[in-house]
C-alpha cells in the first residue's frame, strides 16, 4: 500500500513539470574522435593531423555550420576543476593572446565561444570511475570464455581499421557524421552489454565495468542538467563519441530535451 501510494504522490508531483507548455531545449550531441589524438583509447587511431592547412580549413567548415545552430551554451570533456583555466583560456583567445592546440575542446569550442560570444564553455566531464579492463581480460581468460575474448578482439580490431580507414578519405565534418550515426551509437552503446559474462560465476567483472562506464556518463549528465537556469533554448555537448552514444540514451528520456541529429547541422 506504501508503494501505491508513493507512486500516485510522484507521478502527481511530476505531472505539472510534463503539461507546461514551455518548449524543450534543443540538444546537440557532437562525439568526436580525438583530434590531438593522446592515445587513451584501448584501441590506437592514426593521428588526424588536424594542424595541417587542409584539416584547419576542415576544421572551420564544421565550426560555421556549428555557430549556425547557435547554441545558447557549450558542453566540454573537461573536468568542473579545470572550469577556471578553461575561462581564463577563453579570455585570452578573445583577446588574441592564446594560441590553439590541437584538442577539440580549443579547435572547436573556444572558436565557437569566441564567434559567438558567450562567455565560458562549461566543463562537466567525471573522471573517478573504474575502467578494469585489464582485469576483465584476465578473468575471461580464466574462465575460458574464449568466443567472449576473441569478440572483444575483433571490436577492437574493427573499430580500430573502421576509423584508420576514414580518416585517410573523409573530411572532419564527414568523420563527426560517421561517428555520430545511429549505428555508431547503439555499437557504442551494444559493445559494453556484451561484457556482462566476464569471468567465472560470482566474478562481476563485467557488470562492474560496465556499471562503471555508465556511471560515469550519468554524472556528466547530471552536471549538464545542473548547469542549466531554465533560459536556454539550444545546447552543444562537445564528448567523445563513446560517451554521447551513452548520453544520447539517458537524453531521450528527459521530455525537457530535443535531441538534434549531427548530420542535420553539419550536412
Amino acid at each position: 500500500m506504501r508503494k501505491i501510494l508513493f507512486a500516485f504522490i510522484a507521478l502527481s508531483f511530476f505531472a505539472p513539470a510534463f503539461s507546461q507548455d514551455k518548449q524543450p531545449i534543443k540538444v546537440l550531441l557532437l562525439g568526436v574522435f580525438h583530434f590531438d589524438n593522446p592515445g587513451l583509447d584501448v584501441a590506437k587511431f592514426k593521428n588526424a593531423d588536424i594542424l595541417s592547412a587542409q584539416r584547419q580549413k576542415e576544421v572551420m567548415e564544421v565550426v560555421n555550420k556549428l555557430k549556425a545552430f547557435a547554441p545558447d551554451k557549450i558542453f566540454i570533456e573537461a573536468a568542473p576543476e579545470n572550469q577556471q583555466k578553461i575561462d581564463s583560456q577563453i579570455m585570452q583567445y578573445k583577446a588574441g593572446k592564446f594560441t590553439l592546440g590541437a584538442n577539440e575542446i580549443q579547435q572547436l569550442g573556444y572558436r565557437l565561444a569566441k564567434d559567438l560570444n558567450l562567455p565560458t564553455l562549461y566543463g562537466v566531464d567525471y573522471r573517478d570511475a573504474d575502467f578494469p579492463f585489464d582485469s576483465l581480460m584476465k578473468s575471461a581468460n580464466e574462465a575460458g570464455q574464449t568466443s567472449l575474448l576473441s569478440f572483444v578482439q575483433k571490436m577492437i580490431d574493427s573499430v580500430q581499421t573502421a576509423f584508420n580507414e576514414h580518416i585517410q578519405k573523409s573530411t572532419v565534418s564527414e568523420m563527426l557524421i560517421w561517428q555520430n550515426s545511429a549505428q555508431s551509437n547503439f555499437s557504442g552503446v551494444d559493445f559494453y552489454f556484451r561484457l556482462l559474462p566476464a569471468g567465472k560465476p560470482g566474478n562481476h567483472i563485467g557488470s562492474y565495468l560496465t556499471s562503471e562506464w555508465w556511471r560515469r556518463n550519468m554524472i556528466i549528465y547530471e552536471n549538464i542538467l545542473k548547469n542549466l537556469n531554465g533560459s536556454e533554448k539550444k545546447i552543444v555537448v562537445i564528448f567523445g563519441s563513446g560517451h554521447t552514444a551513452l548520453l544520447n540514451e539517458m537524453m531521450k528520456f528527459n521530455p525537457a530535451i530535443q535531441l538534434v541529429g549531427v548530420e542535420g547541422v553539419l550536412r
